[in-house]
């Protein structure tokens, strides 16, 4: 049997520095095993209550019970009696804007991957110094290169712009050549454009996302759109079209015309209806992940966000609560959900985007192992990642968290996090979580 040490030890050698727990920089050479954890694997199944993860190197090499993994020779063994160890958190709408500091301090809240889904390559260069400096094996960063907008962009630092089909093929083309693993369109991107870009994703084989505001989700996503960026990006497609062009002439006559008019058309959406049911046949036939980042636009009744105005409160909390519903509705209809924190939210502390999210999924309908799933291997499969990582299996990235509770029980346990791990190291989370 292997060494063993109980969890009270890790914790207190971990504060001087002396446990694997605060070697961010060392590598993971050794066979270690995880035991008698509870597992909650990402696919989705029920969790194993007594479990054993065997990581050799930067890969897991088994998982299941105790009872049917042996206990490898010379191993170190970890008892996480009582503790749940779970696939990495992948974070599918991270903007780093001028904050590389917030990445690391996610890193030790369990975020072992995540998309900036639009934004410069040079946003970058200082995040990715840190981590070589430090020697961290992680996060996994994933880039799309600035999104693709049309004229008069929502957001021109963090865009190109494209004015017929042919620019907007070049710079997609630009991107993925710059290393964009995934494509984003913005919403003022006409459809013959947005369709060139798709086409472009395609050839190369990664995901193309897009942010709508003023585009009918339905017929890009029939035109081959992989991703949806909001669930405010459904807006005109579930209201009548009088009322989806009344919008959206108001949004391309003024961006900020979105702010209060997005809970305006969620407020008056009828989920029921036929532009509603025409979208869920699309979403059946077409299975597209949809990222709701749900937290980014949460509004409550009883505790109103700094600027609104106040005959606009009730509107947004009701507005709010459809956007929760057609999350729900969505992915029963079909679509893959994800999850994206978003990095700053109305009712999040700094770096906690990504929890707060998931606990807004499951109010929204989905059941805990459903929002664990969508942040873990329902992500991968966004990224084209899934045969890499996302779940607790063998041969796959040993990219984990370990949690003092149960999440499967109660999605606030994703908050308790003892452990995280990447590629078989782990990291110093005291140290981060300060950043």
């Amino acid at each position: 049997m292997g060494k063993l040490l109980s969890p009270a030890a890790v914790l207190i050698a971990a504060a001087v520095g002396l446990a694997p727990v605060g070697s961010g920089a060392r590598a993971q050479t050794r066979t270690l095993v995880l035991d008698q954890v509870r597992i909650i694997d990402g696919t989705g199944a029920a969790p194993i209550e007594h479990g054993r993860i065997v990581v050799a190197g930067e890969r897991i090499a088994r998982v299941g019970s105790v009872d049917a993994v042996p206990m490898p020779a010379d191993a170190e063994r970890v008892d996480l009696t009582g503790r749940t160890a779970m696939p990495g958190l992948i974070d599918s709408h991270f903007h780093i804007e001028n904050d590389p500091k917030l990445a690391l301090r996610q890193l030790s809240h369990g975020v072992t991957s995540f998309r900036d889904p639009g934004q410069w390559d040079e946003k970058f260069v200082e995040l990715r110094r840190m981590i070589a400096a430090d020697g961290l094996p992680g996060p996994r960063i994933f880039t799309a290169g600035p999104h693709i907008d049309g004229e008069h962009p929502a957001y021109p630092a963090d865009a190109v712009v494209a004015r017929d089909p042919d620019e907007a093929r070049r710079a997609a083309d630009t991107n993925v050549r710059s290393g964009a693993s995934a494509i984003k369109i913005y919403f003022r991107l006409p459809f013959a454009s947005a369709k060139a870009v798709i086409d472009v994703c395609n050839a190369h084989h990664i995901p193309c996302t897009a942010h709508l505001e003023v585009l009918d989700a339905r017929e890009l996503i029939d035109a081959g759109l992989h991703g949806i960026e909001h669930i405010t990006s459904f807006g005109t497609s579930i209201v009548p079209r009088v009322e989806a062009e009344r919008y959206r002439q108001a949004v391309l006559a003024d961006n900020n015309a979105r702010r209060d008019g997005r809970y305006q058309v969620f407020a008056r959406a009828d989920l029921d209806g036929p532009e509603a049911r025409a979208l869920y046949a699309v979403l059946r036939e077409r299975r597209p992940f949809v990222d709701a980042t749900l937290a980014v636009f949460e509004r409550r009744a009883d505790k109103a966000v700094d600027g609104a105005a106040p005959a606009m409160v009730p509107v947004m909390a009701a507005g709010f609560g459809k956007m929760q519903q057609l999350t729900r509705r969505v992915g029963l209809a079909g679509a893959r959900l994800v999850m994206g924190g978003h990095s700053t939210v109305p009712y999040a502390a700094r770096g906690e985007a990504p929890w707060r999210e998931l606990e807004l999924l499951v109010d929204s309908g989905l059941t805990p192992l459903e929002a664990i799933t969508a942040a873990t291997s329902t992500a991968a499969a966004f990224f084209y990642r899934g045969d890499e990582f996302g779940t607790l299996g063998a041969g796959l990235e040993a990219d984990l968290v370990v949690l003092a509770r149960d999440p499967s029980r109660d999605i606030s346990a994703v908050r308790s996090v003892e452990r995280v791990m990447v590629g078989g190291r782990w990291i110093d989370v005291a140290r981060y979580g300060k950043y």
